[in-house]
């Protein structure tokens, strides 16, 4: 059966959008693109199709790729390094767990991880629903390495959260997101990681937000929280009132002094499986949130027009405006604060995320010839011609 979607850049308005190039995850590498959807830059970084599907992707301030591939039938999960010429210069493979999802880079050259593993089995019995206690169960283990491979810092999850709190709508363990990537035993299902930067909150006396405290997502617990790094408790926690609150959010981002919306922490909340209230079903939304009130202070809403089931991602930008990733459509797009879109991109790749970088983010793309910025309008309908 042959379908019909467009690809490629299908809206573009230059002088509304902050220009720069796209970091896309693409099968067998990645690749920078520009805002007419050309590429700037790639790393083939798995030319044969055989090291594994690359959960994240993120340029470095030297030029360099870093990359988190999932583990396979026949190889460990792994993080990854590469220079701009796509050569591998740094490997690290856990051994505290499976690593997945999320990574992020520090400034010093550690790196953040999650790694799912089991949690022991004297612990699984002591929760009070017995699917749990007759399936083995995951929960995820935050550890920062350092450059050196030595883990500086880690955190097991099953040590700080209450193990009777769950998600109460089952997965069927056949479903097609696999047996172990459910509520039942996917119990935590942690798919975000940063470490705080400044902020004004801190500036303020707020010990919470120290820069430095780890925040993360857990899609099954529909919950964002930020754990203290110092003492390993739990310093801040939010599930949202939108519609009932978050259903299964991903990309918690916590935004950094100089960008509009500073301090506030952007989130994608998908609208899986709601279960407080219904209005939220089929309904996706970026949410940009004051952490000390737990406002919402800007949300895009576009209805039953806009809904990613699982993964995503949204970035606030320099400018103001807000890059989203619809992952489900693999539809790209820019908004002001406005919500009005202004650029819009349709990708071929399996992406989980995408991230936008400044022309001269680095060293590597300021050296790169500047691209051409030619606007794009979207015909008023798009029709086909029959066939003769």
């Amino acid at each position: 059966m042959i379908r019909v979607h467009p690809v490629g850049t299908t809206i573009y308005q230059p002088e509304s959008c902050f220009n720069g190039y796209t970091l896309v995850s693409a099968k067998g590498g990645v690749k920078l693109i520009t805002m007419n959807g050309d590429t700037a830059h790639g790393w083939p970084t798995d030319r044969n199709g055989t090291r594994g599907f690359i959960h994240r992707a993120r340029l470095l301030a030297n030029g360099h790729l870093m990359i988190l591939v999932g583990q396979t039938d026949d190889t460990h999960g792994y993080i990854e390094e590469y220079d701009w010429d796509s050569r591998s210069v740094w490997q690290y493979t856990p051994r505290a767990g499976e690593p997945h999802h999320g990574f992020w880079p520090q400034a010093c050259g550690s790196v953040l991880l999650i790694c799912r593993k089991p949690i022991p089995e004297e612990h699984v019995q002591k929760a009070r629903d017995p699917a749990r206690r007759a399936n083995i169960v995951y929960d995820d283990v935050l550890i920062e390495v350092s450059r050196a491979k030595e883990v500086v810092w880690e955190w097991h999850q099953h040590q700080h959260l209450d193990i009777d709190w769950c998600n109460p709508i089952p997965a069927s363990r056949d479903w097609p997101a696999g047996p172990d990537n459910n509520t039942i035993t996917d119990w935590t299902h942690t798919n975000t990681i940063q470490a705080l930067p400044p902020n004004r909150w801190y500036d303020k006396g707020d010990e919470r937000f120290k820069p430095g405290n780890v925040l993360i997502s857990m899609r099954q617990l529909d919950t964002i929280l930020i754990v203290d790094r110092d003492s390993g408790e739990i310093a801040w926690s939010y599930t949202g009132d939108h519609y009932g609150g978050m259903s299964g959010q991903h990309e918690s981002h916590m935004i950094e002094k100089g960008i509009p919306g500073e301090g506030n922490i952007i989130v994608f909340d998908n609208g899986a499986s709601p279960y407080k209230d219904l209005a939220h079903a089929g309904c996706s939304f970026v949410l940009e949130v004051n952490p000390v009130s737990k406002q919402v202070v800007w949300v895009y809403d576009d209805q039953r027009r806009f809904y990613s089931t699982f993964t995503s991602n949204c970035q606030r930008l320099p400018n103001g405006n807000t890059l989203i990733f619809e992952t489900i459509c693999r539809r790209i797009f820019e908004v002001t604060a406005e919500k009005e879109i202004v650029w819009e991109h349709v990708t071929q790749e399996n992406a989980q995320r995408v991230f936008r970088y400044p022309y001269d983010f680095c060293p590597q793309t300021a050296a790169l010839p500047k691209p051409k910025e030619l606007p794009v309008k979207p015909p008023e309908e798009l029709r086909i011609a029959p066939s003769l």
